[in-house]
């Protein structure tokens, strides 16, 4: 078993497991073998690195060439979406984070990277969106600088700021909104976290709410938020399938019911919801 990002590294290198193979998604992801062509570097050398929303196009250069041409093994979320899985030129592993699945495909992923980095591999982490936007970038981070590697970061769009900017609303706006802030709707071991009070300045963006939008929507109201507020649910930020649902605080839960969800979704509030429509 893999230590966690707060214990010490471990004393022994890890063994190593040839000749095992992974189904994902239909594409095979096979554990790394030294090969007579692989220089050997027996320090390996990892990147966290963000993959935007979704669309391709909204890869950074940094995390395109690292995916296709500097990487020996990239792992991945199961959020990040198969046009950038299939851009990918080497080994692939993508992690089973099924709900319940959390906790033993984050183990999966520490085990699989650590034999990779102690082999002296380039290991791409591959996170969706922005790795440290509610992401565990910095839990990530601090497990590979505990075994003894200082992993290099790149960024990505994160969702809650594409996001809205793809369904044509800004975060901020002259006269409208004067500051934005990024939420979770859902906390550490499924907690429900305390609602930020409302500001009519502020553009609100919840990030893992939409699973339990009603009793959302109650907490918002709790904390002062209008029952004529606009907000808008944007479905699949970026993707050919992008959606965005509009409503108000107090017509939100009725609109999702008729219209249905179709996840992954962020929820943004405040009054810059309209300031383009």
């Amino acid at each position: 078993m893999i230590a966690s990002p707060y214990d010490s590294p471990p004393s022994s290198p890890l063994p190593v497991f040839l000749a095992r193979s992974d189904n994902v998604g239909g594409a095979t992801s096979t554990t790394l073998q030294q090969t007579p062509d692989h220089t050997f570097n027996p320090r390996g050398q990892i990147k966290l690195i963000g993959a935007g929303p979704g669309d391709p196009d909204l890869l950074t250069m940094a995390a395109y060439k690292a995916i296709t041409s500097w990487a020996d093994i990239v792992l991945a979320d199961k959020l990040v979406p198969k046009e950038i899985l299939d851009l990918i030129t080497c080994k692939l592993f993508v992690a089973n984070k099924n709900k319940g699945c959390q906790a033993s495909g984050q183990q999966e992923l520490f085990e699989r990277a650590t034999e990779a980095l102690q082999q002296g591999f380039k290991v791409v982490r591959l996170k969706q969106g922005d790795p440290f936007i509610f992401g565990r970038g910095g839990e990530e981070y601090l497990f590979f600088r505990r075994l003894g590697y200082e992993a290099s970061i790149v960024p990505g769009i994160s969702s809650s700021i594409g996001g809205p900017l793809l369904a044509n609303i800004p975060l901020t706006h002259r006269g409208v909104a004067t500051q934005f802030l990024v939420c979770t709707g859902t906390g550490s071991h499924d907690t429900i976290p305390d609602m930020p009070t409302y500001d009519a300045n502020r553009t609100t963006v919840f990030l893992m709410a939409l699973h339990r939008l009603e009793a959302l929507v109650e907490d918002l109201k709790l904390a002062g938020y209008p029952d004529n507020l606009p907000l808008a649910i944007v479905e699949r930020a970026s993707s050919k399938d992008q959606r965005c649902i509009r409503a108000t605080i107090g017509t939100v839960v009725q609109v999702v019911k008729e219209a249905g969800y179709r996840p992954p979704g962020i929820l943004v509030t405040g009054w810059a919801c309209n300031a383009l429509a």
